[in-house]
């Protein structure tokens, strides 16, 4: 399903998801705006290659793919393959987009509040048993209080 996105720019773009987890964003982003809060997504699925490309870069800058695996999944890994996860950024703080700042952000203490009532979760807080970095920007869709248990249940492997 396409999301209406924006680039650093001003140009439309759009980001996909599975129609239930775009529905669920659809309602979560009204009701954001609703409450005077404008959230924007900037990055959805991504395919294999993309995520390559990603990660690739990642490495050189981190000098190897295991610290590079701490800040990028590798393809095949990516919760971005799912159509279910999605980075998101405040609308009015664009240049906080995928930052740790971002965690600061007036749209990152809503999501924070309301993101649990439409199916969504930050994917990796800090201190995640995966050893993923804390990404504040990422969330995943796991749709009922039932998948959300069997979403948690995964992290602890």
């Amino acid at each position: 399903m396409p999301i209406g996105s924006y680039s650093q720019g001003t140009e439309q773009r759009f980001e996909y998801l599975t129609p239930e987890a775009g529905l669920a964003l659809m309602k979560l982003l009204d009701a954001a705006r609703a409450d005077g809060v404008w959230i924007v997504p900037v990055s959805a699925f991504r395919d294999v290659e993309r995520q390559d490309l990603l990660f690739q870069l990642q490495v050189q800058q981190a000098g190897s793919r295991q610290a590079a695996a701490t800040a990028v999944a590798p393809p095949g890994y990516s919760e971005h393959h799912t159509g279910l996860a999605v980075d998101l950024a405040d609308g009015l703080a664009r240049a906080r987009d995928v930052s740790l700042s971002f965690g600061q952000t007036e749209a990152f203490q809503w999501l924070s509040q309301h993101a649990q009532s439409f199916g969504y979760e930050m994917s990796f807080p800090a201190d995640n048993p995966q050893g993923v970095i804390y990404e504040p920007w990422h969330w995943r869709f796991v749709g009922s209080s039932d998948a959300a248990r069997v979403f948690a249940l995964a992290r602890s492997f």
